[in-house]
């Protein structure tokens, strides 16, 4: 994949001496936003961070493209194996939203040249259309191609090549419409598949940091279950819960209990299988249905669980605020999180 490389990060590091995993760490814990590139003969994969957290990835191999989760997994394993190159680009975080989006693209103007239009021209046309994508410019005559990088009709870069070298930054936009005023070019156009690119990225954040995300919701679903069973009794929310999961199945298919995908059991949340973006959205679902329930049968007693809930969950937030704000938990149970 094309990108500016100007702002590097570490360049040419040996995979024989790196160890891949502590790195990818380091990038977390600094909230490292860029490129991960790794490099062997005739293969390249790279890997999208945002704020430390990979969103994508882009996996080359003799022409063949591979993106998603399983780019990660095979980017990664790739980078254990010998005499390999390990690259770190910094981005601006409007550029790797750009190169997520791009992971997934299709031409939707080949071959246009400057003999029938210009790129002043054809630039201004996808600025109006919000367009999200790049522009690829080959200049017949100099050796030379031009990238116009676009996110939502913005221009947020452009690179131009000339034997090997590259240059980027503010004033290549300008050099490379000049050059194409100038001399023979041809254009092709390539929009990102937004959409699919945004949901593969949900899928792999929600992959990578599972463990993190089960331990939370195992969290805030025991201090929920303790705080309803000092009201209504032992093992009241846990049989309302099951209920409500059964329930919930047909939406989230991986809460169904006889699936044995989703778990809950003693505090603990455990998930054996395929993760969906939707994870979150799913387990929410179930414990807000359970809460609705039994609120309504605590109703008719005088108690009101919802405050007792939050009560209950008022010194979790202190300790696991942090947490609870990176799964944008105040969006998935506003009722008890808000």
């Amino acid at each position: 994949m094309i990108f500016p490389k100007n702002d590097s990060v570490y360049q040419n590091l040996n995979t024989s001496f790196t160890n891949f995993g502590e790195l990818l760490i380091d990038l977390k814990e600094n909230s490292f936003t860029g490129v991960v590139q790794v490099s062997f003969w005739e293969y390249e994969g790279i890997l999208l961070l945002d704020n430390g957290n990979i969103i994508n990835a882009i996996e080359e191999i003799n022409g063949k493209i591979l993106t998603g989760q399983n780019a990660v997994k095979s980017v990664t394993d790739k980078a254990k194996e010998k005499d390999g190159a390990i690259s770190v680009f910094s981005q601006k975080g409007d550029m790797i939203t750009m190169l997520a989006s791009v992971a997934k693209s299709e031409i939707i103007y080949e071959n246009l040249s400057t003999e029938f239009t210009s790129l002043k021209a054809l630039l201004s046309k996808l600025q109006t259309e919000d367009h999200t994508g790049y522009i690829e410019v080959t200049f017949e005559s100099t050796m030379q191609a031009g990238y116009i990088f676009l996110l939502a009709g913005n221009v947020i870069d452009a690179l131009l090549t000339t034997r090997g070298t590259e240059v980027s930054g503010n004033d290549v936009l300008s050099r490379i419409i000049e050059l194409a005023s100038a001399s023979v070019a041809t254009f092709c156009v390539y929009r990102a598949a937004v959409e699919e690119a945004l949901s593969e990225s949900e899928i792999i954040k929600v992959t990578y940091d599972l463990p993190q995300l089960l331990e939370l919701w195992g969290v805030v679903i025991s201090t929920v279950e303790t705080a309803i069973d000092n009201l209504l009794g032992e093992n009241a929310f846990l049989n309302t819960f099951k209920d409500t999961l059964i329930q919930k199945a047909d939406e989230y298919p991986f809460l169904d209990p006889f699936a044995a995908k989703f778990q809950y059991q003693d505090g603990s949340v455990a998930f054996h299988g395929e993760i969906k973006k939707n994870f979150s959205q799913g387990v929410g679902a179930g414990l807000s249905g359970t809460i609705d329930t039994l609120a309504e049968k605590a109703a008719l007693d005088g108690m009101d669980i919802y405050s007792s809930v939050r009560d209950a969950l008022d010194p979790m937030k202190e300790e696991y605020q942090g947490k609870l704000d990176r799964f944008n938990f105040s969006a998935i149970l506003p009722e008890i999180f808000s």
